[in-house]
């Protein structure tokens, strides 16, 4: 009976083993594809809707590229800096501009469906990052402290939510709330229909993008914290401290979450209790972009232009990249191939 259980166990290893060896993430190789020439310095984070990759740039062009090709699918021209994740909801895209202009394009074409232009143009109402979409709404933050509710449908405004606080992060939306990280350390869940906060939390510095997973809200921050709330209950969970300031959000995968940190280093923890249990030092500077996870491995952008591709489990080197140029935003992984711009206005597809 024992010895039938030792070679079950053994199969599904080697299952196991062969499965992630065979996956699109754990095949990748760093090896370059296509690279797309986008005139201007790549400022946005990268996203990928079916077979289009979607970037923008900071002279105010969103980029939609072919998948297979790395040709041109539509361009739509814009006057700003573009900032954080463009956001795709169905056939819609809707991004961001340094300046508070948000623009919601068509995905199958780049024609303009609405835009809110910022009443003055001062720096009150730039934009730091991207915006959520959720509820009908598109959710975005300005530096002035205040949060703007959109309709999706035709880009007027819903309602105001005025922060005591700076705003540089992204809100988020998921389980009926928008989820918001302040730059004074507060952490407030708003209700998607009056922009009334529910409840909160904090920390000890500017809070990062927040993520959800299986119920839980996951939040970072400046002063080195990553927390865990249950949602339901409003239940705290764990609070860890790494040590040096978070830079990124955090990025989940299976039962570990993964954030970058100021000094470059990326840390893997317990998503369940919030335990330590890997560093990798880039040794290139702050981590910028929030990691990519992918099939058992972790993909990371350093602050001089390379990606490190890292073995989740163990946080290993893989695989590596380089740009040769600075990359702003955070990549995207779809299809066994990475996706990423750069500041020398390059796209990337590396597989």
């Amino acid at each position: 009976m024992k010895h039938s259980a030792f070679k079950f166990s053994a199969a599904l290893f080697i299952i196991t083993l062969f499965a992630l060896a065979t996956s699109p993430a754990f095949a990748w190789r760093g090896n370059l594809g296509w690279t797309y020439d986008a005139r201007f310095p790549i400022s946005s984070s990268v996203a990928v809707a079916g077979n289009i990759v979607i970037a923008g740039d900071n002279a105010g062009y969103l980029h939609a590229i072919h998948m297979a090709s790395g040709q041109t699918a539509w361009l739509h021209e814009g006057f700003h800096s573009i900032v954080g994740l463009p956001a795709v909801s169905g056939q819609m895209v809707v991004f961001a501009q340094a300046d508070g202009t948000i623009t919601a394009v068509s995905l199958s074409n780049g024609e303009l469906i609405w835009q809110h232009n910022p009443q003055t143009g001062g720096a009150a109402e730039t934009v730091m990052e991207g915006v959520a979409i959720g509820d009908g709404r598109v959710f975005f933050a300005r530096s002035d402290g205040r949060l703007l509710a959109l309709s999706a449908s035709n880009g007027a405004v819903l309602w105001t939510y005025e922060s005591t606080m700076g705003l540089r992060s992204a809100p988020i939306f998921s389980n009926g709330f928008v989820f918001l990280g302040e730059f004074g350390g507060r952490f407030s869940a708003l209700n998607p229909q009056t922009g009334e906060r529910v409840w909160g939390g904090g920390a000890g510095g500017a809070i990062n993008t927040p993520a959800t997973h299986d119920g839980h809200v996951f939040f970072s921050s400046w002063d080195g914290s990553v927390n865990s709330v249950l949602i339901r209950g409003v239940i705290p969970q764990w609070n860890t401290n790494v040590g040096v300031p978070v830079s990124t959000p955090p990025a989940i995968g299976g039962d570990r979450l993964f954030v970058g940190t100021a000094d470059g280093n990326v840390v893997a923890l317990s998503r369940a209790n919030g335990d330590i249990l890997w560093r990798f030092d880039t040794a290139e500077g702050t981590v910028v972009g929030t990691p990519v996870v992918a099939d058992g491995l972790v993909f990371v952008a350093s602050g001089m232009g390379n990606i490190f591709a890292l073995d989740a489990a163990s946080g290993a080197v893989r695989s590596t990249f380089s740009t040769e140029a600075h990359i702003n935003g955070s990549p995207a992984f779809a299809g066994g191939i990475l996706f990423l711009g750069s500041s020398e206005a390059r796209v990337y597809a590396v597989r």
